[in-house]
């Protein structure tokens, strides 16, 4: 089921850096401890590229740094240094949004999920992080039960777990191993 896009406008302390984003009014915002988002206390959510927008003259404010690999590109506001949005290196095709430096009023919920950047590799694998900038709004959160009984709209699909792996099973196909990252209560498909 795809959220509804909402637009939200935001920036820095100073709004020398101002941007806007079409996002679900409801996000997940992930809480990094890698050595930079710890030390910053920052707790982004992502959106693809295409949906972030600088306004005006933000981009004479912008200032970036990057370490390690590169990939990252940690944008602050030269004149107040706050980082209200950035590219993250597990999604370089998106940006990372302080969801604390969005203007109230347009989002009514944020799901803050831990992602150990302190072991990245590891984190990103079993996360599913790298799903949250691509355009596809067809990602499915299934919230289940220990028996696994799945609350959906089609009783044609069950789900199977022979304690190795989770499999989907329709009446048109034999099991159908998914790629399966456990959220908390959630399962990302």
């Amino acid at each position: 089921m795809a959220s509804e896009l909402v637009v939200h406008n935001g920036g820095c302390h100073c709004k020398k850096v101002r941007w806007r984003v079409e996002a679900p009014a409801s996000v997940v915002a992930w809480d990094c401890n890698c050595s930079n988002c710890f030390m910053r206390a920052n707790t982004h959510f992502i959106v693809p590229l295409e949906r972030f927008k600088l306004l005006g003259d933000s981009s004479n404010f912008v200032s970036t740094y990057t370490f390690g690999s590169h990939t990252a590109k940690h944008t602050f506001c030269k004149n107040c240094g706050i980082t209200s949005f950035y590219r993250p290196r597990s999604n370089p095709d998106g940006v990372a949004i302080t969801f604390k430096c969005v203007d109230p009023g347009t989002l009514t919920h944020v799901e803050v999920r831990q992602f150990d950047g302190s072991n990245w590799e590891a984190s990103y694998d079993h996360t599913g992080i790298a799903s949250f900038s691509k355009l596809n709004t067809n990602r499915l959160s299934i919230d289940i039960k220990c028996c696994y009984n799945l609350l959906v709209a089609t009783p044609l699909i069950d789900i199977v777990d022979d304690e190795d792996h989770i499999f989907l099973e329709d009446s048109n196909t034999s099991k159908m191993p998914l790629f399966v990252s456990v959220l908390t209560n959630h399962i990302k498909i």
